[in-house]
């Protein structure tokens, strides 16, 4: 199973859709937003690509995501919104998922040593790194900085590649 994750997207639809496009390319099965979603518009339109292919969105709100914004979005069109942690299993990993502007939460999750992954946003700079028994992974920012990334993680194989988004043509 594949996954994709992206976060940081600060209401950029076009790379958004960039980053949509790239995890379709790459055969993805789900995919995972970190927070600092931006807008609703960057999960519905994320949506009509994903919600014929029955590939589920699952996102958590970072510090720039006002919760109560996010109270009356849709259920129906596949998108699931976490509040501000996820906890997930997919292909028998379990998976947290937060944005990680609250440290202390970000610290008892990996303290925990319940998580097989931690995947977290926030500072703009992807990674990836082993925290005790926990691979912590941040896509970097899908909508913000010199060049846009997100990643797609293998949960079969543990293979991660982090991915620069790319706008379309018409988009330049």
């Amino acid at each position: 199973m594949k996954v994709g994750i992206l976060s940081d997207t600060h209401g950029q639809v076009d790379l958004a859709l960039g980053a949509a496009r790239e995890f379709l390319f790459r055969g993805i099965d789900a995919v995972l937003h970190c927070g600092d979603i931006g807008s609703d518009m960057v999960l519905t339109e994320m949506s009509t690509l994903f919600q014929t292919l029955e590939i589920p969105v699952y996102a958590v709100l970072g510090n720039c995501d006002v919760p109560s914004e996010w109270d009356f979005y849709p259920e129906d069109i596949g998108v699931k919104i976490l509040g501000r942690f996820g906890d997930l299993e997919l292909a028998g990993k379990r998976i947290a998922v937060l944005h990680s502007d609250d440290e202390e939460a970000f610290d008892r999750v990996v303290a925990s040593e319940k998580y097989d992954y931690l995947f977290s946003g926030h500072s703009h700079v992807r990674h990836d790194r082993r925290k005790r028994k926990t691979r912590l992974i941040n896509p970097g920012s899908a909508g913000r900085g010199m060049h846009p990334s997100c990643a797609v993680l293998n949960l079969s194989t543990d293979e991660l590649e982090f991915v620069t988004i790319r706008r379309s043509d018409s988009e330049r």
